[in-house]
């Protein structure tokens, strides 16, 4: 439980239950063996209604599961239960959080470093930017005030209409919320001016890298803003971004909070 004392620190305001775990997304749940195991099965042990969602929600799934549940037993107590089912949703807690408490990932710190460090690479006026794993909007909001289009590309419903609701608020008509992965945009080729990222590069990052390259027309700019400048931890994220392969220039700005990094090209 140790190991995910961060989440309960960065969402210390918010209380999650076991049944959170009918707010998965599908592609979450196809995360979700490996993640936990021994959580998983006690809980799907004893809500045999969970397991049922989540087969049924990703069919996919259905033989990892029972994998799980023949390698694990039961709880033996109520008070083992508690702790797998604890232990469980704070290992997600961000994936849960995203969909029962979106306001509550919009306020974390890293959403407010400064949106000058993607203009000053390329100006966004009137031009057509995409904002991949949008997340909450942030980008997405910034960018729109000066953009002639906004796509925000975002595979969590529950985020997809916080975004919606954000852009109404703001009277700004010029964003396009949509159902995407960065490995996957629902886009034509050739169609954006200027794409960007915030901390969600990786997943699948050749993949990811691809797309990219697909979606932006030549002359176009690719910006990356991970959120750190931390290369170890990201070696060969950084590594691969740089060489020759990708040809990314990369940089470091410095926030309140710490260095930060930025990759970023024109096609």
């Amino acid at each position: 439980m140790s190991s995910y004392t961060p989440f309960r620190k960065i969402f210390k305001d918010v209380s999650l239950e076991v049944e959170d775990l009918y707010l998965l997304e599908s592609f979450q749940i196809e995360m979700l063996p490996g993640t936990a195991d021994r959580d998983l099965a006690v809980v799907l042990w004893a809500y045999p209604s969970i397991k049922h969602f989540l087969v049924k929600k990703c069919p996919s799934v259905v033989d990892l599961i029972e994998s799980i549940l023949k390698q694990y037993s039961p709880a033996e107590d109520e008070q083992e239960l508690k702790k797998c089912s604890d232990n469980l949703v704070w290992t997600i807690a961000d994936w849960l959080v995203y969909s029962k408490c979106p306001e509550a990932y919009d306020k974390l710190d890293f959403h407010s470093w400064d949106f000058r460090e993607v203009t000053i690479i390329t100006p966004l006026d009137g031009r057509v930017v995409v904002d991949g794993a949008a997340g909450t909007g942030r980008v997405t909001l910034e960018a729109a005030r000066t953009a002639g289009r906004v796509y925000a590309i975002e595979p969590v419903a529950r985020l997809r209409q916080f975004i919606r609701d954000k852009a109404l608020e703001a009277f700004l008509n010029n964003i396009f919320v949509i159902d995407g992965f960065l490995h996957a945009m629902p886009l034509p080729d050739n169609c954006a001016d200027v794409l960007v990222t915030s901390h969600a590069l990786g997943w699948h990052l050749e993949k990811e890298l691809r797309e990219f390259e697909r979606v932006v027309k030549k002359g176009g700019y690719i910006i990356h803003c991970p959120g750190t400048a931390d290369i170890p931890d990201e070696e060969a994220q950084h590594l691969r971004l740089i060489s020759p392969d990708w040809g990314y220039d990369f940089s470091v700005y410095e926030e309140s909070d710490g260095w930060k990094g930025k990759y970023w090209k024109q096609l």
